[in-house]
């Protein structure tokens, strides 16, 4: 079973407008995400950091993700995250790492229908969550020569404690529309094409079943 968070300890501080962590007790705190390990998420609270277990927290909600206004001067050069070959949401000050999940492919009748296909992932809902109203960076660092139009935008339909892509009939399912810019050496920005609406979505490179997930909400 892979384990939620399991990428989250390569995280760097979060923006300094707050976070919120909501835990399964039903109380919240806000703060300033840290980071955090498969057992163990770490939060600033009033200068103070706190340790949560991982398997009490339901999830946490960043705040203002928006990049700081680039004024006119040289284009930025991005170094990119550490890890080669995972996106990363840009935050105000540094990557907000999604969660990370293995697809299930799917297929049969069903209401889609013989021979429909769908990739499944565990759970309704993505821990990782953005407000609609945020723009939205993805930023993934490849190997040199890696080709950065193999990461593809999924809309995800929450059913039966699953979250899973539209049906096809065979093939890659129809991903959404995105923009993508260099900017650094092998450093890439993925930026939706359009505003995403509310729902549960992932990041996912055509050639492996690895998504990388996260909810928007109003």
């Amino acid at each position: 079973m892979i384990t939620r968070f399991t990428i989250l300890a390569l995280a760097l501080a979060m923006s300094s407008q707050a976070d919120t962590l909501r835990l399964r007790n039903g109380s919240t705190v806000n703060g300033s995400f840290l980071g955090g390990t498969a057992d163990d998420i770490r939060f600033s609270v009033n200068d103070e950091v706190r340790h949560y277990a991982r398997a009490g927290v339901a999830e946490i909600t960043f705040g203002s993700i928006d990049a700081p206004s680039a004024g006119p001067e040289a284009p930025r050069i991005d170094v990119g995250p550490d890890i080669v070959g995972a996106p990363f949401l840009r935050g105000s000050s540094g990557y907000i790492p999604l969660e990370r999940e293995i697809g299930m492919m799917s297929r049969g009748g069903g209401m889609y229908g013989m021979g429909a296909t769908v990739y499944r992932i565990q759970g309704p809902r993505s821990p990782v969550r953005v407000r609609q109203g945020d723009r939205l960076v993805f930023v993934v660092r490849l190997n040199p020569g890696g080709d950065p139009r193999q990461f593809q935008l999924y809309s995800l339909v929450s059913r039966m404690g699953y979250r899973q892509t539209q049906p096809t009939m065979g093939g890659t399912p129809p991903g959404l529309p995105v923009t993508i810019n260099e900017v650094g050496n092998s450093v890439y920005e993925i930026t939706p094409a359009r505003a995403l609406y509310p729902g549960e979505y992932a990041v996912s490179p055509m050639n492996s079943n690895e998504s990388y997930c996260f909810g928007v909400d109003y």
